[in-house]
């Protein structure tokens, strides 16, 4: 098993072109749900008339397979007094009753964590507890906490596997609900926007989807051309989690290929070039103005274009810029796991990125490495920083 329960990849290389209708646009939207009502009504469809295809290539299959890994969710607002720990199951989770709801439910990825972390600041002890098998210490120091704070409320975030339901994070009652579903819409409402007002066509570049976490990059069809460089593509990356109390955004990225195929992705140091930041407690109005900012993707093109069409006059590395790459990986604190660095490691003794080699291909190689997605997007910062560095600009861009 992956990361999650469900879990598909897209590549651009695998994804045919055909685009959606856009009123299958309305397959992302679920109508017993108050803020996807909200979400309806502030972008209809019917606004984006003149068209019946969304502007998207990939876009058919990008709704099809993520309508396949959204299983069937459930999410419940509860005080302490109503929920009954019934033990630690084999994986260390929490077992729980629900009893209003009269449901039993069993933690997955880190729920136990998350769920003592955001009660009572006890992650870390439960970690400890559990790795030492002390569930009885664990288990009596909750029971006590549950009975002293009976009114503490949470929302639990259920999802259903087979005939079970699994817990599978815990989240504060104050959270809207920008689920993968919405975030989904609203980026494919707004690209369509965007391409029909510029005449650009969108294509979807990569997709990672899964029943709670999605990272998809789309990029625009036609790239811009730099001599002794090779094509720039410019697009976006869509981030969102749904059980992890973090923020809907959109970013800028451009994406480098050259003749052979080789290709890196780069995207701004985390907020620096955002279009928005849509945070789970956001107004529909703050979405709707949030949502506007992705017309300013020329001026990020013409800004971009400018810096990468300086690499020309050296797009090679030198060796004390490819040491301080590999150096500055190895000694990132929890963004790349233990077996990424290993693969950087032996990479870098081996010498197969040498100063003779062009700044695309060396980054192609450096990629490869890479599959989990969030180590993906943070190299793509660092490969970001570097091109930065190589064009001489030490602007903020």
């Amino acid at each position: 098993m992956g990361k999650y329960l469900h879990e598909i990849t897209l590549n651009r290389n695998n994804i045919p072109k055909k685009t959606a209708l856009l009123e299958e646009l309305l397959l992302l939207i679920k109508k017993d749900r108050e803020l996807d009502i909200e979400v309806l009504k502030e972008f209809p469809p019917k606004n984006l008339m003149g068209s019946n295809d969304i502007w998207v290539e990939g876009s058919k299959l990008l709704i099809q397979s993520f309508l396949e890994i959204d299983n069937e969710k459930l999410d419940i607002v509860d005080k302490l007094a109503n929920i009954e720990i019934k033990g630690i199951n084999p994986k260390g989770q929490f077992s729980l009753m629900l009893l209003q709801d009269d449901i039993y439910a069993e933690g997955i990825y880190r729920f136990t964590h998350e769920f003592l972390e955001m009660l009572f600041q006890m992650g870390k002890f439960s970690n400890y507890c559990i790795e030492k098998q002390w569930d009885n210490i664990l288990l009596d120091t909750v029971h006590k906490l549950f009975n002293q704070t009976p009114d503490k409320s949470l929302q639990l975030r259920l999802i259903q596997d087979g005939e079970k339901w699994l817990i599978r994070g815990v989240i504060s009652t104050r959270y809207r609900n920008y689920d993968n579903h919405l975030a989904l819409y609203l980026t494919l409402y707004t690209l369509h926007q965007n391409a029909k007002l510029t005449g650009q066509w969108f294509m979807l570049e990569k997709a990672y989807l899964s029943d709670s976490e999605i990272v998809v990059i789309f990029d625009q069809v036609t790239p811009v051309h730099i001599v002794d460089i090779g094509k720039l593509y410019f697009g976006i990356v869509l981030i969102n989690n749904e059980i992890k109390e973090k923020s809907f955004t959109l970013e800028w990225r451009f994406q480098l290929e050259d003749d052979e195929g080789n290709k890196f992705g780069a995207i701004p140091p985390e907020g620096k070039a955002t279009i928005f930041n849509i945070r789970h407690s956001s107004s529909i109005n703050h979405v709707n103005k949030s949502l506007l900012e992705l017309h300013e993707l020329q001026y990020f093109k013409e800004r971009i274009t400018n810096f990468i069409m300086s690499l020309s006059a050296g797009p090679y590395l030198s060796e004390d810029r490819i040491y301080s790459i590999f150096n500055r990986i190895l000694n990132t604190r929890n963004k790349f796991s233990k077996e990424t660095k290993d693969s950087f490691k032996k990479l870098h003794k081996t010498e197969i990125i040498s100063n003779s080699m062009h700044i695309i291909k060396a980054f192609h190689r450096l990629n490869e490495l890479v599959t989990d997605v969030e180590e993906k997007i943070h190299l793509e910062r660092i490969l970001y920083e570097v091109c930065l560095d190589l064009s001489g600009r030490k602007a903020k861009i």
